[in-house]
């Protein structure tokens, strides 16, 4: 177990550092993303304010080209003979060249902008980009601020697909690394339930070959002893129990490499049902048990009889291996929805309602405490249920612990 764990932690270890790496790489791509248009709209204001500057020009391009929301402000050179004129951000025709020139460095914004006089360098860094102007005849100083208010939508939108396929991928490995530790899990409650079943064969196969061996000698000391015919109905007893349990697991074998072949008739249900029980009268008497059958004599079904008379026979041993004191188990059938409903009632112990949905699993067997308590490997449900599927029926469990189960059959009337 310390390695499924070890296993899993290492799984959530990996989606951990998959989902660090993944947020890392989209805030990376994110600021190369600002600083390429910071840089585009710096250089677009520049551009258009040189223009109206006649002559103007940046004194440090590196400035320009690295100009970012911390405010690293742009100079603009004095020129000889003209200074930008006030009120030059409300200039319609110097917005309508900014507009342009924005467009043409594939800036498509609705962007905001102001000029402050007075203002000392670098008291705004909240602007996508500044410019400081030169003096004017007064010796005051302005700056331009040019910022966008839809920037981080628009950045948004450039890392869309990059999320988007960063959400995949994780979800994805999130889904592959659930798979494979269910899976794993899955294989280690099978390896667990193996184990289980082995003892289990071994106690099933050792007690019914004990008895056969004491048996057998009891019989060749004392041949002519009228106790001889009692031995001889223990062998045959203990016998046909290891036969069943090997026709069982040969069955179930059979059937989960698809080799199976049913053989259909049309069987008449009553006397089915009543041969199970004479065959199973041993076992009856042994638990002293009361078997009703109340079905009618007219009631035919379509299907294999081995297998369905296999069905009924370990429903019938399910019922008595689980039974109380003194068992009590009725079988019904009626007519429904153009097939046949047979029902298995007892009185024994019950299936807890967190059990019934595994009941019908190979190896599945309730759990009442004691391993070995009731004999079985947990095969004969898997068997009814896959056998019941092939004649194209269903089967359903009603329990109630310690308030006994009533196993329903469907079965179509033809096939």
């Amino acid at each position: 177990m310390n390695h499924v764990v070890i296993l899993m932690a290492a799984s959530m270890l990996a989606m951990i550092g998959l989902v660090i790496f993944q947020y890392k790489w989209i805030n990376h791509s994110r600021e190369l993303y600002n600083e390429v248009f910071h840089q585009r709209a710096c250089m677009a204001l520049c551009s258009t304010l040189e223009e109206y500057g006649e002559g103007a020009i940046c004194t440090n391009n590196a400035s320009c080209a690295t100009a970012s929301s911390v405010a690293e402000n742009i100079w603009l050179k004095e020129p000889a003979a003209v200074e930008p004129e006030p009120g030059l951000v409300e200039n319609e025709e110097f917005q309508s060249d900014l507009r342009k020139t924005l467009d043409f460095y594939n800036i498509d914004l609705t962007y905001q902008i102001s000029q402050t006089h007075g203002q000392q360098v670098g008291q705004n860094g909240d602007a996508t980009c500044m410019v400081n102007l030169p003096a004017d005849e007064a010796g005051k100083e302005s700056t331009i601020h040019l910022d966008f208010p839809d920037q981080e939508a628009f950045m948004m939108s450039k890392l869309k697909f990059m999320i988007g396929a960063s959400i995949l991928i994780i979800l994805f490995t999130a889904v592959v690394l659930l798979i494979a530790n269910w899976w794993l899990l899955k294989q280690k409650r099978l390896l667990r339930t193996n184990v289980e079943i082995y003892n289990n064969m071994a106690h099933e196969f050792r007690t019914p070959l004990t008895n056969i061996s004491l048996a057998a000698n009891f019989l060749a000391r004392d041949m002519e002893s009228t106790k001889g015919a009692k031995f001889l109905d223990i062998i045959a007893r203990e016998n046909s129990k290891l036969i069943r349990q090997v026709e069982r697991v040969l069955h179930l074998a059979r059937l989960d490499h698809g080799e199976y072949d049913l053989q259909q008739e049309v069987l008449t249900l009553k006397p089915l049902l009543d041969g199970v029980r004479d065959d199973m009268s041993m076992q009856i008497e042994e638990r002293k048990a009361l078997v009703e059958i109340d079905v009618s004599p007219e009631l035919e079904i379509q299907g294999d009889r081995q297998h369905l008379t296999n069905v009924f026979r370990n429903l019938l041993d399910n019922a008595l291996k689980y039974a109380t004191e003194h068992p009590v188990i009725h079988i019904c059938a009626s007519v429904q929805q153009e097939g046949i409903v047979i029902e298995f009632n007892d009185n024994g112990m019950g299936i807890p309602a967190s059990q019934t949905k595994y009941i019908f699993e190979k190896f599945q067997r309730v759990q009442q405490g004691n391993l070995h308590e009731q004999k079985g490997f947990g095969l004969g449900l898997a068997y009814v249920k896959k056998i019941v599927e092939l004649h194209k029926g269903s089967i359903i469990v009603d329990s109630e612990l310690n308030k006994g189960s009533c196993f329903k059959v469907y079965l179509p009337k033809f096939c």
